[in-house]
């Protein structure tokens, strides 16, 4: 279990990123360097790779150096490290280093070296830098991208951005990035906050077409827009299979919702979604509920194998749902 969050690591003597997401040891490691020489800012910053790193690196990285300046020492790559440098690891497990030398180990997981990893997980300060799914925790990193720029963006517009492009936090990353730089004032005058009409130009051809936009349309009984919609993400080469996961998603939203006494973080999600598909349910009745719910099943058992044609049973599974949306 971790210890703290990724946005919120503090400097300590041992430190150990664990977790196949890039982006976010990218994020922790880029903040640590950041509290490194806001601290001192003459700390040495050294970075090893450890597929390549050869017996004695991190000894000699870690011995004082001539004019005992702090150091930062930043292990990449770890789940791949070489013998001589996974028994140069353990012994950080029990031994002090210096109090101006912190050491960070960068690990994506994996079973090499487990009981090496195992021991510094007791002395370390542990970070999970494993993927997120939950919608609020995309939206806490996108927020996160704005204000290490110092910049200020919506509600709406942050929830907008997620839902384009939430599938993919290096894709996720990027697109804040253009959107601060395509928003910054000429001359001296001050970046205004990001709000919906600046995100729409990016995310609105993406919106239409995700999987996502089906969903939204089936459950709204709009069957011409959700076939067209449908016809469209075939046609960019959108898998039958997230497809069938979006209507899932969104049908076991309204289930859940149903509970009356169901807050946000008893549903593990953000409060402007809970409000949204409360709206949405409210147009639904029980028993119509019950059928798009054996449309999704039906829908997911036939695109996993039991049909010759998942877009066929996809097609059929979205006119299901609109019909339960309208007579349910």
């Amino acid at each position: 279990m971790a210890d703290v969050e990724w946005h919120s690591v503090p400097l300590k003597p041992l430190i150990l990123l664990q977790g196949s997401e890039v982006v976010l040891s990218q994020r922790a490691v880029a903040r640590l360097k950041k509290l490194a020489l806001a601290a001192h800012p003459d700390t040495t910053i050294t970075t090893l790779n450890a597929p390549t790193c050869r017996g004695g690196e991190l000894m000699q990285a870690l011995s004082p150096s001539l004019f005992s300046e702090p150091q930062l020492i930043i292990v990449e790559e770890a789940q791949q490290a070489s013998e001589p440098l996974l028994k140069e690891i353990a012994a950080l497990a029990t031994t002090e280093p210096d109090t101006d030398t912190h050491v960070v180990i960068v690990h994506k997981g994996g079973n090499r070296g487990k009981s090496v990893f195992d021991a510094v997980k007791k002395k370390a300060l542990k970070v999970a830098c494993d993927p997120i799914k939950k919608p609020a925790e995309k939206q806490t990193f996108a927020s996160s991208e704005f204000s290490r720029e110092g910049r200020a963006i919506t509600p709406a517009a942050l929830a907008m951005l997620v839902e384009a492009f939430g599938t993919d936090l290096s894709e996720l990353s990027a697109t804040c990035q253009q959107i601060m730089r395509d928003t910054l004032p000429d001359g001296d005058a001050k970046p205004p906050k990001i709000d919906v009409e600046h995100v729409h130009p990016l995310t609105a051809g993406r919106t239409e077409t995700t999987a996502f936009a089906v969903a939204d349309a089936a459950l709204a009984g709009n069957d011409r827009l959700a076939l067209q919609l449908l016809r469209q993400a075939h046609m960019a080469g959108v898998d039958p299979v997230p497809l069938v996961a979006a209507l899932a998603a969104k049908v076991r939203g309204l289930a859940k919702v149903t509970a009356q006494s169901a807050t946000p973080k008893q549903l593990s999600m953000p409060d402007w979604m809970l409000r949204n598909l409360r709206r949405d349910a409210r147009a639904w009745s029980q028993n119509g509920l019950a059928q798009a719910i054996e449309a999704v099943a039906r829908a997911d058992h036939d695109v996993k194998g039991a049909s010759r044609d998942p877009q066929y049973a996809l097609q059929r599974a979205v006119l299901s749902i609109c019909r339960a949306r309208r007579n349910g």
